[in-house]
């Protein structure tokens, strides 16, 4: 009786996974097959930070329907983190406190306007500046030519990582507030901080350089201090 009563809230947890992740299953593949039908769209969206000096180029015969379908799916993924998110925290749910959980319903909105912030900002900011100077670094010595899959796959990377990080103020707010994170002794640690800065803005950018590890580096310390600020807050109250 007593194995009945511990494997049955195991089996009960399993379903309640499957189930969840079926539902953002279901989602992503709607999201993607509709991504998919405007493929040539989204792909000369992304392909507008790049200047007009480069020339890009298919390389192989498959990379074309490969670029097409990786697009979709990433899109699919896009259009699909709030449902991925809602689906995640109903997973949850039922192991969270009263107040955790009333901190976590009021972070959703803010968890998704700076996922998509996130992407704006990489997008129209970061990836225009890098790509002014990156791709025709050595023009007059050689013809910059990039396969169209190098261009998609960094692009959709520095976007998809972008909005990830800039869920830090709102992470570090949630962390202070439920009384795990202390603001005051990760402030002793800032220089660590700044050097964790750098050691992800060295592993994102995919050519290692020392300005994309800038470029990258202080956005990522601006957020982390932007959430240190809302992290006192959080604690003072």
């Amino acid at each position: 009786m007593e194995n009945n009563e511990t494997e049955m809230p195991i089996t009960g947890h399993l379903n309640e996974l499957r189930k969840r992740i079926t539902w953002i299953f279901i989602f992503v593949m709607i999201t993607a097959v509709v991504a998919f039908a405007f493929n040539r769209q989204i792909i000369a969206m992304l392909l507008m930070p790049f200047p007009d000096g480069v020339e890009i180029v298919q390389i192989g015969v498959t990379e074309g329907l490969g670029v097409s379908m990786k697009v979709a799916i990433v899109a699919g993924l896009f259009v699909a983190f709030p449902v991925i998110s809602f689906q995640t925290i109903m997973f949850i749910n039922p192991a969270l406190e009263k107040k955790e959980k009333r901190y976590v319903y009021y972070s959703l909105p803010i968890v998704f306007t700076l996922f998509f912030l996130g992407i704006s900002f990489s997008f129209f900011l970061l990836l225009p500046f890098m790509m002014k100077f990156l791709p025709t670094f050595l023009g007059d010595l050689v013809t910059p030519q990039i396969s169209v899959r190098s261009v998609v796959g960094t692009t959709l990377w520095l976007m998809f990582v972008m909005g990830f990080i800039f869920q830090i103020p709102v992470v570090m707010f949630v962390l202070a507030k439920i009384g795990i994170l202390d603001p005051r002794k990760v402030a002793k640690q800032r220089k660590f901080a700044i050097l964790l800065s750098v050691i992800a803005g060295a592993v994102i950018t995919p050519t290692g350089d020392p300005i994309n590890m800038l470029i990258w580096a202080a956005p990522i310390w601006v957020l982390f201090e932007i959430g240190l600020v809302l992290a006192r807050i959080a604690s003072d109250k």
